[in-house]
């Protein structure tokens, strides 16, 4: 435990940088492949749990909450079946006196890269929990590109649209669950992503894809957000070429199925924005 603790320490390097600016998914991968080399470990965890997820009571501290969430992630990405929702207890380590912990995990979404599910421990405040079919592929999409870009914008405070990242380990993602209600009610401050991106040169939201939003116009997922520069969409259009031909050796039919599947959800999405209001 104290080797880990040393390592994980060691990281703050990685997560300040990122703070500071905006990094690439490859030099962000680039900088933890060579953390890993360096300190021989592949546990890689930025940001710690927050409250809600945690009874030390019970024995649930951050270290087994990162546990769980590394085998959730596994789990989840088998699973097939829309909407299911699984119920875990997580045994404490005095069985006699305390009760076991619940986890109700309810999968919500299913794009590409990964899925979605709903967190609730114990009856807390729910949490958006991605996790990624593909860790090892680094794109503009996944987890080599959601955090750094969640690490940046809650540093800077990019709150008022867009939901906040909390913490991640490399092949998952826990970010704040916003619902209708509960955002109608609360006075969100900070920026919001456009007044951020004009000023640091960042791309625009993906404005196709209604459903990463909520019902006032939060952004649920940053999706791709990275640094604007001359000839960015020709570069994107080579990796993501270069990501699908990878899928495609390595998944066979599943690779060529998702990028039919890809195909066919932008034509649909596109055609959806051409007959519908400008808006969310």
């Amino acid at each position: 435990m104290g080797i880990l603790n040393c390592n994980q320490a060691s990281l703050e390097s990685i997560i300040v940088r990122a703070q500071t600016d905006l990094i690439s998914p490859y030099i962000f991968y680039k900088l933890c492949q060579e953390f890993c080399l360096k300190t021989g470990t592949d546990k890689l965890y930025f940001g710690e749990p927050i409250s809600c997820c945690l009874d030390f009571d019970r024995g649930l501290g951050i270290a087994e909450i990162r546990t769980f969430l590394d085998g959730l992630a596994f789990y989840i990405r088998l699973i097939n079946t829309p909407n299911s929702t699984v119920n875990f207890w997580l045994s404490c380590r005095d069985k006699e006196l305390k009760k076991p912990i619940n986890i109700t995990v309810k999968v919500i979404g299913c794009g590409v890269v990964g899925r979605v599910a709903k967190i609730i421990i114990d009856g807390a405040n729910p949490v958006a929990f991605k996790t990624f079919f593909d860790p090892d592929f680094v794109w503009i999409h996944g987890p080599w590109g959601e955090i750094p870009v969640g690490i940046r914008l809650k540093y800077c405070g990019v709150t008022r649209d867009m939901a906040e990242f909390l913490f991640a380990g490399t092949s998952w993602v826990v970010s704040e669950w916003i619902d209708y209600e509960q955002s109608k009610l609360c006075n969100r401050e900070g920026l919001t992503y456009q007044e951020f991106a004009k000023k640091e040169g960042l791309t625009k939201l993906n404005p196709l894809n209604r459903n990463n939003y909520n019902l006032n116009g939060i952004r649920l997922d940053p999706g791709g957000i990275q640094k604007d520069y001359l000839g960015r969409r020709w570069v994107d259009f080579y990796r993501g070429i270069w990501f699908y031909m990878r899928k495609i050796r390595r998944d066979k039919w599943r690779g060529i199925y998702a990028i039919a599947h890809q195909f066919l959800r932008g034509i649909i999405l596109t055609f959806r924005r051409l007959i519908q209001k400008p808006g969310f």
